[in-house]
């Protein structure tokens, strides 16, 4: 605790997880939840490197128990691929955002908000490796959908 009445969010959160691991294990989806809450505070207030193994360890067990061709372990992909992109660690973001695309194109379509809101991340660590041309094709892409107007862009992974 740090002194005061009330335990901050990340306090919360720790004795959250600590619960769910004493009461229904760590490979319980309850406790893989909370773990990529605690993960999300941490990438939510900058603490990259707390968040790390949360994010590795959702994604680990998503893949477990959900299988590596779901939307919850695409999802979790996409958690992961922006924390290297957040860490500046491109050549370990890029292979994550492809296959969080992957498999959200199969699972949901080319043009689901899910998709396109990883693809304009994607494109937007693009724009951070000076590969403007590539991330102003899917950015168009991505914004026209998003905003609604249709205008089909192709692209490939």
């Amino acid at each position: 605790m740090t002194g005061e009445d009330s335990p901050t969010t990340e306090e919360r959160l720790q004795r959250a997880l600590s619960t769910f691991i004493e009461m229904v294990g760590e490979e319980h989806p309850h406790t893989v939840m909370a773990k990529m809450k605690l993960g999300d505070h941490y990438y939510e207030n900058a603490q990259y490197l707390k968040c790390k193994p949360y994010y590795i360890a959702v994604l680990e067990k998503h893949t477990q128990i959900y299988g590596p061709e779901t939307i919850e372990a695409a999802m979790a992909t996409h958690k992961l691929a922006l924390l290297y992109h957040a860490l500046e660690q491109y050549d370990k973001a890029e292979p994550l955002y492809i296959e969080a695309l992957r498999v959200l194109r199969i699972e949901r379509g080319d043009y689901h908000q899910d998709v396109l809101v990883v693809l304009k991340d994607y494109a937007t660590m693009l724009q951070m490796m000076n590969r403007d041309e590539e991330a102003q094709e899917l950015l168009n892409f991505a914004q026209d959908h998003l905003s609604g107007r249709w205008k089909t862009i192709p692209y490939s992974q």
